[in-house]
């Protein structure tokens, strides 16, 4: 089974998740996939979350190799209390399940950083300047 990437307005490569067993269908088919995911956790009225949609979608965008995900903390406010969401936005990086970073706070440069972190596995991708 692969993941469906959500089709939402202007063709979304971000999947929202819409409960806790999606949350736990699509992370542990990326674990099991060996694809990283990033997570932003936000909220509707959160202003410095919504500035961060733009660049969540974009880096999706770029990098298909990555799962993307955004949590409502007011949708589903127990996976939000297990990773210890206190402020919006965060955002983390997880692989295997397991969470390698972690960043609270609108601030695009390093979550730039973080994706690009992500795909250090990765390392067949040749880049040219």
């Amino acid at each position: 089974m692969e993941i469906q990437q959500h089709r939402g307005v202007g063709n979304s490569k971000v999947v929202k998740v819409q409960s806790e067993e999606a949350w736990e269908l699509f992370t542990n088919q990326a674990s099991n996939e060996g694809r990283p995911v990033v997570a932003h956790f936000g909220a509707s009225w959160c202003v410095t979350s919504l500035s961060m949609n733009y660049k969540f979608e974009e880096l999706a965008q770029t990098h298909p190799e990555i799962l993307f995900l955004y949590v409502d903390v007011d949708d589903i406010q127990s996976v939000s209390s297990k990773y210890g969401v206190k402020a919006m936005p965060t955002f983390f990086l997880i692989k295997n399940k397991e969470v390698v970073r972690k960043i609270v706070g609108a601030n695009p440069d390093e979550l730039k950083k973080l994706v690009d972190a992500s795909t250090d596995s990765f390392e067949t991708q040749i880049v040219v300047e």
